[in-house]
Formats: structure tokens, sequence, C-alpha cells
């Protein structure tokens, strides 16, 4: 324990203590996690209910990158030492598979902008967790732009699967 304290401590170049620094890091963190996790869980239930392959192919591909997120954030988690987050399923009963794109829209426009209030929390202490979150806002971004081309294509069939 005492390698893991020191290496903190040099992180941190001993600008704050280390037990505020780590708990502080496992904050942003485990909400991260926890968020991605639901984000993987949405977009896997989304995917199910549509009946366009297209649709469905897009869905589970953002879907497997969130399920990269969770894995990039497990492993930071478990480097500081801390324990996964226990995540709660969210199931969502939109009415149509418009409203579902729509609510992903959303969750992802919302995304990025936690992601913004963590890495201002966390710059100048934490580069390398900043660096994580850059990477994942980027894939909000363009989960985004992908769910809003969704939205925008006018051959759009029958919403539900069979």
């Amino acid at each position: 324990m005492l390698l893991n304290v020191n290496w903190l401590a040099y992180l941190l170049g001993g600008n704050s203590s280390t037990d505020d620094a780590r708990d502080r890091i496992l904050e942003v963190l485990g909400h991260r996690y926890v968020r991605e996790c639901q984000h993987v869980m949405r977009f896997r239930q989304h995917a199910e209910r549509i009946a366009d392959p297209q649709v469905r192919e897009t869905l589970l591909r953002i879907a497997a990158k969130e399920a990269e997120h969770v894995r990039w954030i497990e492993e930071k988690i478990t480097g500081f030492g801390g324990k996964l987050p226990k995540v709660i399923d969210s199931h969502c009963t939109h009415e149509d598979a418009w409203a579902y794109l729509r609510s992903d829209l959303d969750e992802e426009r919302r995304c990025v902008a936690e992601i913004e209030d963590d890495k201002e929390n966390l710059q100048s202490d934490f580069p390398d967790i900043v660096r994580l979150l850059d990477r994942i806002e980027a894939d909000a971004e363009k989960n985004s732009q992908e769910i809003r081309a969704l939205l925008l294509r006018r051959d759009f069939p029958v919403p539900w699967a069979a």
C-alpha cells in the first residue's frame, strides 16, 4: 500500500493530500463508470427493439464502444485501489424508435456536458484521467453525430422488431 501512496503522492506533486486526491478521482471515475454501464444497457436495449438492421447495427456498435469505455474506467478505478460501484439496470419505455433515438441523442449530449465538468475539476492535477475523459468525450460526440444522422433518415422503416 505504501508504494501506491508514494506513487499517487508523486503524481500529485505534493499539492494536496493523497487521500483527498484519491477520493476525488474515484468519485469522478465511479460516476463515469455507472453512466457508461448504463449507456451500454441502453444502446443494447434500443438495438433489440428496432427492426431496421442498419439502425440496429449502429446502436450495437455504439454499445460496444461504450463497453470499451467501461473497461478503461474499470482499469483506472482498480488501479487506484477502488471498488467498482454498483450499477442499477436502466430500462427505457418509449413508445417508438424515434423517441428512443431522440433520448439517446439527449443522453450523449448530457454525457459530453458531464465530462466537461469532470475535466475542469481534474485538469491540473490528473492529466492522465483528463486524457481518458477526452477519449470518451470524443466518442460521445461521434455517437451524437451518428444518432443525429439516423434521426434525419427519411426512409426509416417500421420502428419495432416483430
